[in-house]
């Protein structure tokens, strides 16, 4: 059934869940993968920082649409106009010259250009005289996390920098971590295929308990710490317990497929996995595609900004992305199911369809920037990478200026 949630209702809803709220400001730049239909509304996916996509999708977008990345400066721009991306922590190097364009961000080749230039250090070492306000910063940094969590103090040494990203980076390297986000609240939980994580044991009745858990016949299975579509596994309830043992035991007829999909998890280190019920879109019409039909995915790129004690959500852009094979045409369940990310394989939205997903949106994502924020906020001082086995941290130190003795 799909929910309705009256506009006024949830305006003074998510006031006064957020009004107590005390967190500094935060910006992320993040991506959806979700299933729209118009019996059940919004289905989320997938969210993970959008510095990990290319949106080969976005030339496909209505003319009439700004380019995301464009979109995202002028976003950007609304609340600080300055800003430092480091080139080389960043998949989309389209991205880098859309904001390298502005006369008021800087492109630091690596994390060392970055410290060696004085401009940056001196404004980054600027204390901030409101927190809670984003135009009080010296401007956006955006690096990937994986670089600069190992240096342990960062924070505390440049607090003029705004680092994109910040509470979204402890969610980006375990899908089950931002799933569980979902399950932590009622009406947000509603946004999300049924789910469940599961131990890698495998037990001969474990099809039979998922597919009681989830109550569908069509699965989806994920590993935790993959991207790009790797190991994911779209299977029909007959096949399911093939599937599962392969997954576990490494054994089996599946063991001897080239396909990524299941490649994939003969390294998976997890020792769980997640499984949802599989969603489908309304299938769409293509006209590029001589007109065949599809069964869609929509890749939703939003800003999510916290300042000044309220959440604010930007949309960017949206396209929809789909199979090799349309819904006609002879070919199996993955091929037919899952999207392949690769040009002519795109589809601009329909506006009346965006802005039902955005009045969606609206509701479930302060829900979710939110609770990233408690989980962050309860981490205090950890709230960054996962640290792994062997890593060291950082801490950085001032050369003291040197001393002339003539």
């Amino acid at each position: 059934m799909l929910r309705i949630i009256p506009v006024l209702f949830i305006t003074c809803f998510l006031h006064f869940v957020h009004a107590a709220e005390e967190y500094p400001v935060d910006v992320c730049y993040m991506v959806a993968d979700l299933k729209y239909n118009a019996r059940q509304g919004v289905k989320i996916c997938e969210i993970q920082q959008a510095c990990l996509s290319l949106f080969n999708g976005d030339t496909f977008r209505n003319v009439e649409e700004e380019s995301i990345h464009k979109e995202l400066l002028r976003t950007l721009s609304l609340y600080n106009r300055n800003g430092w991306i480091v080139a080389n922590t960043v998949v989309d190097k389209n991205l880098v010259s859309t904001l390298t364009a502005s006369p008021f961000w800087r492109s630091p080749k690596d994390i060392v250009a970055l410290f060696s230039d004085q401009n940056f250090m001196k404004q980054a070492r600027e204390p901030v005289e409101d927190i809670y306000d984003l135009l009080s910063y010296q401007g956006f940094l955006y690096i990937n996390w994986s670089q600069l969590y190992v240096i342990s103090d960062f924070e505390k040494r440049f607090p003029g920098m705004i680092v994109m990203d910040k509470s979204s980076f402890p969610f980006w390297i375990d899908k089950y971590r931002m799933t569980q986000l979902f399950a932590e609240d009622k009406l947000l939980s509603t946004f999300k295929p049924r789910w469940g994580n599961y131990k890698k044991i495998y037990i001969k009745d474990l099809a039979a308990k998922i597919a009681d858990d989830l109550q569908c016949d069509i699965f989806v299975i994920k590993p935790r710490g993959e991207f790009l579509g790797k190991g994911v596994i779209i299977t029909q309830k007959q096949n399911l317990d093939e599937v599962l043992s392969y997954i576990i035991t490494k054994e089996g007829k599946l063991a001897e497929s080239d396909d990524p999909a299941y490649t994939a998890w003969k390294y998976d280190p997890f020792d769980s996995f997640i499984v949802e019920e599989f969603v489908a879109s309304d299938p769409i019409e293509i006209p590029h595609l001589e007109n065949k039909v599809y069964q869609p995915t929509m890749r939703v790129a939003f800003l999510l900004v916290y300042n000044k004690h309220g959440h604010h959500v930007h949309f960017l852009g949206a396209y929809w992305k789909t199979p090799l094979i349309s819904i006609d045409e002879e070919g199996d369940l993955m091929q037919k199911n899952k999207d392949i990310c690769k040009p002519p394989y795109y589809c601009a939205v329909d506006p009346k369809i965006m802005q039902s997903v955005q009045n969606e949106l609206r509701v479930a994502l302060p829900l979710l920037h939110g609770k990233m924020l408690q989980y962050c906020s309860n981490m205090q001082e950890n709230c960054c990478a996962p640290t792994k086995k062997g890593k060291l941290q950082i801490v950085l130190q001032e050369k003291p200026a040197s001393v002339n003795n003539h």
